[in-house]
C-alpha cells in the first residue's frame, strides 16, 4: 500500500461497497478514514434505509441526504447509482471489480451469488481481488441462509442471556452492539486481506459471522463455562447494584466487589450519577480519606455493610455534581467516573475534547455538520487523520466515478443514463421523507 505526506496508510485502495443498515457501513467508514475510496453502490428505488433514520432536530424537511445518523456512518464515501439487475449494470460492476482492490457487502449469504457476482466469479475478473461478506451467520453452516436483525444475532451469540436482572427474563440489549463490534472486525479483516493480496497477489474471501463476533463481548461466561462448566454468579457477570420501585435489590454484582454502583449526585437529571468501585484495601482507605465519616472497617468487613454504606455515600455526594464528584476521587486513587449522556460526551467532556470526539465537516445538504473521529490516535503522525468533507449524496458521483475508474467518456454516460442504467426513470434526485425511521 503507498502513504502519502500525511500518512494515511489506506490511501489508493479502492472498495466496492455493497453494504447497507450500520454493520457493513461501520466498517467501511473506518477504512474510509484510514485513506480508502469507498464507491457505495445503491439503487435509488431500493437504497439504504439508515438514510431515513434519525434526522438532526433542525432539519425541516427530511429527505434521503440529509440524516444525520446516516451521514456519520457514512462520511468518507462516494456514491454509485447502478441497476446491477440490468445487464448493462452488471457489466459496468463487473468492469469496476476489475479495477478496484475489495468488494464489501452485508447481505444474506445467497445474494451476490445470485446476481452472478460470487467469489468464484469475482476472482475470474480479478485474480487479486479481497471479498469481505458480513452476514448474520456467516456463509457456511447449517444456518447460512437464514437472515439476523440485532435483537437475534445478539440472541444466537450469547449477549441477550448475559444482561437482565437475576431471577427474570433476560432483558436484552438496547442497541445493536453486534452491528458496531462486527463494523470494527470487519475492518482489521479487510485491512489484513488487502495487505496480503498486495504482497501475494492472490485475492482472498473474508467470510464475517456477526454472531461470532458477540463471542468478543460475552467471553468471560464462556470462558466460565468451557473452564468449569459453571456460569457466573447468579448467572449473570458482575456490574452494579440498582433497587426497583419496591425496594428489592435487583443487582448485577454477584459476590465479586462489596462496593461497586452508581450513586446519585447533585441534580435532577436521568444521569446525574457518579460511578464508584472499591476492589481492594488501598480503594477503600482512598474512599475513607475522601470521606471520613464512613464507617471504620477492613475490606472483608465490607460485604456485610454494603446498604449502610450506599446510604453514607448517597447523602455524602447528594451537594456534589458528578463532576466534581468524580474528580475528587479520581484524585485520591478511587476508580470514579460521571454517567455521561450524549450531550455530556458531546459539550462537557473535556477529555474527549482534547482528543477530538468530534470533527466538523461541511455537508452538502447539512452546512457544518459534526461526525465522529476515529477512536484512535498514530502519536508520531505530524497531522491529525480527518475524515473528508466527503458524503455520499445519493447518485452525485456516478459519473465521476465511471469516469475516473473506467474512463468512460460522455457518450457512453449518456447512453447509460438514458437507459436508466444509473438513475430509475421517474424517480426524483431528492426523495422526501414524510416518516423517519428512528
Amino acid at each position: 500500500m503507498t502513504s502519502s505526506n500525511n500518512g494515511l496508510p489506506l490511501e489508493g485502495v479502492k472498495i466496492l461497497d455493497f453494504t447497507w443498515s450500520v454493520a457493513g457501513p461501520t466498517m467501511t467508514r473506518y477504512l474510509a478514514g484510514l485513506g480508502a475510496q469507498i464507491f457505495k453502490v445503491e439503487w435509488p428505488k431500493g437504497p439504504d434505509p439508515m438514510r431515513t433514520a434519525m434526522y438532526r432536530s433542525d432539519t425541516d424537511e427530511k429527505n434521503l441526504n440529509n440524516g444525520a445518523f446516516f451521514s456519520n456512518l457514512n462520511v468518507g464515501k462516494k456514491s454509485l447509482t447502478i441497476n446491477v439487475k440490468d445487464p448493462d449494470g452488471l457489466q459496468v460492476i463487473k468492469d469496476l471489480i476489475a479495477q478496484v482492490d475489495a468488494v464489501t457487502e452485508s447481505f444474506s449469504a445467497s445474494v451476490m451469488e445470485r446476481w452472478g457476482l460470487g467469489f468464484d466469479a469475482m476472482r475470474e475478473i480479478n485474480p487479486q481481488i479481497v471479498y469481505v461478506s458480513v452476514s448474520g451467520f456467516g456463509h457456511s453452516g447449517p444456518h447460512a441462509d437464514k437472515n439476523t436483525w440485532g435483537p437475534t444475532a445478539q440472541a444466537m451469540s450469547g449477549m441477550t442471556a448475559a444482561v437482565g436482572v437475576p431471577g427474570r427474563d433476560p432483558a436484552g440489549w438496547g442497541y445493536s452492539y453486534l452491528d458496531v463490534c462486527a463494523g470494527y472486525m470487519g475492518a482489521i479483516a479487510a485491512e489484513a486481506a488487502i495487505l496480503q493480496a498486495r504482497e501475494t497477489g492472490v485475492g482472498q474471501h473474508v467470510d464475517l459471522s456477526q454472531v461470532e463476533t458477540g463471542l468478543a463481548l460475552v467471553g468471560p461466561m464462556l470462558s466460565e463455562f468451557l473452564s468449569h462448566g459453571t456460569r457466573p454468579p447468579r448467572g449473570y457477570p458482575g456490574g452494579n447494584t440498582s433497587t426497583d420501585p419496591s425496594g428489592d435489590d435487583v443487582g448485577f454484582r454477584g459476590d465479586q466487589s462489596p462496593v461497586s454502583d452508581i450513586f446519585p449526585t447533585k441534580g435532577d437529571g436521568p444521569n446525574d450519577y457518579v460511578a464508584i468501585t472499591v476492589e481492594n484495601d488501598d480503594h477503600w482507605a482512598s474512599l475513607r480519606r475522601v470521606f471520613t465519616q464512613l464507617p471504620d472497617l477492613g475490606f472483608d468487613e465490607l460485604g456485610e455493610a454494603q446498604h449502610s454504606i450506599k446510604e453514607h455515600l448517597t447523602s455524602y455526594l447528594s451537594n456534589m455534581s458528578k463532576y466534581e464528584a468524580a474528580d475528587l476521587l479520581a484524585s485520591e486513587g478511587v476508580p470514579a467516573a460521571p454517567l455521561q449522556g450524549g450531550a455530556d460526551r458531546v459539550d462537557r467532556d473535556p477529555q474527549l475534547k482534547d482528543r477530538g470526539l468530534l470533527e466538523e465537516r461541511n455537508h452538502p445538504r447539512l452546512g457544518k455538520h459534526g461526525v465522529q473521529s476515529l477512536p484512535f490516535r498514530f502519536v508520531l503522525q505530524d497531522e491529525k487523520w480527518q475524515f473528508p468533507d466527503q458524503f455520499p449524496v445519493l447518485g452525485e458521483d456516478t459519473h465521476d466515478i465511471l469516469s475516473s475508474v473506467l474512463g468512460l467518456d460522455q457518450e457512453a454516460l449518456d447512453k447509460l443514463d438514458r437507459d436508466g442504467v444509473l438513475w430509475p426513470e421517474g424517480v426524483p434526485h431528492e426523495v422526501s421523507i414524510a416518516n423517519s425511521l428512528w
